[in-house]
């Protein structure tokens, strides 16, 4: 006698049905996004060529990625104010890798404006700090998945710490 499925799921139908639930639930917390690095400052203050309005200078930024897994750094592009003035800007095309929980380091070399850093001149030397603020875009890969990322920084900084580079 055959056996009717109407209104029942049929028996080999269940595995596929479990295998999509736990797919899912897999997809939903395997996948969540990525926690933004820790900023922990900066070291290797250096001040290259300077002509007329334009300067360079060149760091190294340190991270802290909290997330448990490593993701790659793509590319980053980032403006820079000092007191609320536009300062310099700086575009990162280089590939750096980011360790699971732990701290990374990225070399950054950016085009100063000379007149927004003189503009500041006497209330950086009469306060002796500076609010350094860092707005920008990062380029990340997790594995295959490429991903956007917007950053935010803004802080106050000790002025002889920054001319000595000892952050």
């Amino acid at each position: 006698m055959p056996v009717s499925y109407i209104g029942m799921q049929h028996p080999k139908m269940k595995v596929p049905g479990l295998l999509l639930t736990l797919l899912c639930c897999w997809a939903i917390t395997g996948c969540h996004q990525p926690q933004a690095p820790e900023y922990y400052g900066f070291q290797d203050l250096r001040i290259g060529h300077a002509d007329g309005q334009q300067a360079t200078l060149g760091t190294t930024l340190k991270f802290y990625n909290p997330n448990s897994f490593s993701l790659t750094l793509k590319g980053a592009e980032m403006d820079v104010w000092l007191n609320g003035r536009p300062t310099g800007h700086s575009v990162l095309d280089t590939t750096v890798q980011i360790p699971q929980k732990d701290t990374f380091y990225v070399p950054v070399t950016m085009q100063l404006n000379l007149q927004g850093i003189l503009g500041n001149a006497l209330q950086i030397l009469l306060e002796k700090q500076v609010t350094v603020t860092l707005d920008g875009k990062v380029r990340l890969k997790r594995g295959a998945i490429p991903f956007n990322r917007p950053f935010h920084y803004e802080g106050k900084e000790d002025i002889n710490a920054l001319l000595q580079g000892e952050y």
